[in-house]
């Protein structure tokens, strides 16, 4: 998808939507105090009402004085503190106005864009019940039975424009639409039927930056629109704007920004009520910032992160090693010995700072359970230990397989003094039964038993607030308000003693909203001056993990909940596109097209190399795991190894992609040498970091030159995205900020020889990063699995 970039001319704002005056809009900006922490995350309307909790937005909501959208005050639910929109605006975008203590803030809302679907099914025989399942329901048949009628079974959804993966379930039997020819790859060796919402390829505007001129932004555009434009939580109003060769259209940042030492302009365009993309500009005392160095550590814009499991790292104190003395337990499911004290080696060592790194997340650290728990049986037999953190007995001491209090502390002062960040993975959705929380008080937990009868354990979309991970690890019902409080307050316990900053939340979409409501503002509460416009005096960013569809996943992203979750979806059509030699480019674009559209062109999803619940991803790319194989039954029952150089060029691919695209970059620890393994655990290995081969120091080298590219360069990090080609073999994309652009092409096909204008974009650009290519002076020699990074 090829989008013309025209230079564009912008005009002072003097015209505002909503019925938004100039005069408004000073009186606002002169007596603005910020009351919305952080820039207010806009509200994506449904298609029938919508619900929009003002506790989410202002800490202290029960000063707000009263609530505007689209000319109508709106009533508010003082139990609750909720308003209710029914109303659709005329455009795609519009401002919900909430004052408080007389101060005006400014929501933006986003028009609902579902369109309404119906489903249709010839059945052959007479089946007593059909049922549908796919991503648009969670893959979950009870949510969407179908009716019987006129000889067809029928339902209907409300859906974004896109593409839909199905199946359907036939009186408990799954199977693919016999009356649709129209199927995909669900990227496990099998296919899912789909169908088509709307047009998903419909163009949509696009608004890029230039080169500031004189305190000025100059705008591009690819198309007539309407742009919106906001500073922090003002509404400026709207602009008309038109593609024009004697035009130039610029953004002004208005007078109060240059009082604070930092605020942020941001804009949206939109065309014939179809939303187009954002643009965030972050100032510095009303100036454009250019240079990364001016960005605070706790930017999470410009975090690269580090997944590490703490016993799987480094052993740093061997005098804590405790293995479960059990033979039932295999060794590779025990104890390894890896600890805090191994963490912070490897920080003291250099490590995170040479591979260009900045922040660490580190597995659950509370005390686990002892002894011998759960079962794999199939080819070998095994229990487990808690050595990787996800079965709580404690929820404030720390494991003394890893560490101690100090041992901690230490670590957490000397990740900061190297200007780094550190998350927690904390768990919030079960305990394990010898918790005290459950010992004491154990009708704390969703029942073990459905009405039905059969056991609720791993029925993940069905019962997906209630189930239970294992018969051992009790599900909290944190829907009751008893349980929440204490276990928000648990969680705070390590805001409160440690100076971590913020959270990786495990299994996020099993904890139901009121949670993370409720966390998040005690967390403002506690840790935030109401009083101070714009000034943090604590960060606590969270990060959730969520299986489903992009509607479940952002429906957890907020001001009030999460800051975000990870892609898993782009992380699948990664390994689909990278991974495969044969896949095209073009399921990948689809699907990096959405998540911009669903969670924002400048997002803080979570882009991964791999995780602890996947095939590690080299394995899969050099064919040493097959997409049809059990993943873990492989890796409990083979020796897995690197084969080749395939499995190493293609993780540069993507370490290129996630390193250069919008969004968190996220290592797991060993995907920087191309670690080998199944599923969980042969994909929990032991760190190396000595006698590394010359592939795997290749590789290593490569991520810290892609890591450092990214810190060095604004249009990685706060840069709007172009995708330039999207075919078979190739793959480009540049990031534009202020003049800076980087383009990222990355080309899997036969080798060949090209001009590098046809690949760089310009003459004129630098070659900033090369793999598996050439330049032959003016013409650039192509292998397969190839990178190339330019910039101007």
């Amino acid at each position: 998808m090829k989008f013309p970039l025209v230079v564009l001319s912008l005009l002072l704002i003097t015209s505002c939507a909503d019925q938004t005056t100039e005069k408004e809009v000073v009186e606002a900006q002169q007596t603005h105090h910020d009351f919305i922490h952080g820039l207010a995350s806009p509200i994506r309307m449904n298609a029938g009402p919508t619900y929009v909790v003002l506790s989410d937005y202002v800490q202290q909501y029960k000063n707000i004085d009263h609530v505007i959208f689209l000319g109508d005050t709106l009533e508010i639910d003082t139990i609750s503190w909720h308003v209710v929109l029914t109303k659709q605006p005329q455009q795609a975008i519009a401002p919900l106005k909430v004052f408080v203590e007389g101060q005006r803030h400014d929501i933006p809302v986003f028009k609902t864009e579902k369109l309404r679907y119906k489903f249709q099914y010839t059945a052959e025989g007479t089946p007593k019940k059909v049922e549908l399942a796919g991503n648009m329901n969670g893959w979950n048949p009870s949510a969407t039975p179908l009716v019987f009628e006129d000889g067809l079974w029928k339902t209907y959804f409300d859906l974004d424009p896109g593409i839909y993966q199905y199946q359907v379930v036939v009186d408990g039997e799954w199977m693919l639409d016999q009356n649709n020819d129209e199927s995909m790859s669900n990227g496990q060796g099998g296919f899912n039927s789909l169908f088509v919402v709307g047009d998903p390829n419909q163009r949509a505007p696009r608004l890029f930056t230039s080169t500031p001129l004189e305190g000025s932004i100059p705008i591009a555009i690819n198309t007539p629109g309407t742009i919106h434009i906001w500073w922090e939580d003002l509404y400026q109003g709207e602009m008309a704007v038109h593609p024009g060769a004697d035009t130039v259209w610029v953004l002004t940042p208005p007078e109060i920004a240059k009082e604070h030492a930092s605020s942020t302009l941001r804009a949206w365009i939109e065309n014939d009520n179809i939303r187009g993309n954002d643009i965030v500009i972050p100032l510095k005392n009303g100036v454009p910032v250019t240079s990364t160095s001016s960005l605070p550590r706790t930017d999470p814009h410009k975090w690269i992160m580090y997944f590490l499991m703490v016993d799987r790292f480094y052993d740093g104190d061997s005098t804590i090693n405790f293995p479960v003395d059990d033979p039932s337990i295999l060794p590779i499911a025990n104890h390894f010995g890896g600890d805090l004290k191994g963490v912070q080696d490897q920080l003291n060592n250099g490590y995170f700072d040479e591979l260009g790194v900045n922040t660490i997340w580190v597995s659950p650290i509370a005390k686990n359970a002892e002894g011998a728990w759960g079962l794999w049986d199939k080819g070998v037999t095994s229990t487990f230990s808690g050595y990787h953190g996800y079965w709580p007995i404690s929820s404030s001491e720390i494991d003394p397989n890893f560490g101690t209090e100090a041992s901690f502390k230490e670590l957490i002062s000397s990740i900061h003094d190297d200007d780094m960040n550190i998350i927690v993975d904390y768990v919030a959705n079960h305990v394990h039964e010898n918790h005290p929380v459950y010992q004491q008080n154990n009708s704390w937990a969703t029942p073990l038993y459905l009405p039905d009868g059969r056991m609720n354990t791993e029925l993940w979309d069905e019962q997906r607030l209630t189930t239970w991970f294992d018969t051992f690890l009790p599900t909290l019902n944190l829907e009751d308000p008893v349980v929440a409080e204490a276990m928000t307050d648990s969680a705070l316990f390590w805001l409160d003693n440690y100076d971590i900053d913020g959270f990786r939340h495990d299994a996020t979409k099993h904890i139901p909203q009121n949670f993370w409501r409720q966390l998040t503002l005690k967390a403002k509460d506690r840790y935030l001056n109401p009083d101070q416009a714009m000034t943090a005096e604590r960060t606590s960013f969270q990060i959730g993990e969520t299986y489903g569809n992009p509607e479940l996943i952002s429906s957890y992203v907020s001001s009030g909940m999460l800051d975000a979750q990870f892609d898993f979806n782009l992380y699948d059509a990664c390994v689909d596109a990278f991974a495969k030699d044969f896949t095209s480019f073009e399921n990948l674009e689809r699907v990096l097209e959405e998540s911009l559209h669903f969670y924002g062109s400048h997002h803080l999803m979570g882009n991964i190399t791999g995780n602890q619940d996947r095939v590690r991803f080299t394995s899969y790319a050099d064919g040493s795991v097959k997409f049809s194989e059990d993943g873990k039954l492989v890796g409990w029952t083979r020796t897995i190894e690197n084969t080749g150089n395939d499995g190493f060029d293609k993780m540069c691919m993507l370490q290129a992609f996630i390193l250069t695209s919008p969004g968190i970059p996220c290592i797991y620890y060993g995907d920087e040498i191309g670690m080998p393994g199944g599923n969980d655990p042969d994909n929990r290995r032991m760190m190396l970091f000595d006698e590394l081969n010359n592939e795997q120091l290749q590789l290593r080298n490569n991520v810290a030159q892609l890591a450092q590219l990214r810190q060095d360069r604004m249009s990685l990090i706060y840069g709007d995205l172009v995708i330039k080609e999207a075919e078979s073999h190739l793959f480009s994309f540049s990031r534009i900020y202020l003049g800076e652009v980087t383009y990222t092409t990355i080309y899997k096909g036969e080798p060949k020889v090209v001009p590098v204008e046809q690949i760089t974009g310009s003459s004129g650009n630098e070659v900033l990063f090369l793999h598996n290519a050439e330049l032959q002076g003016d013409m650039l020699s192509l292998s397969p699995n190839a990178v190339i990074i330019t910039g101007n």
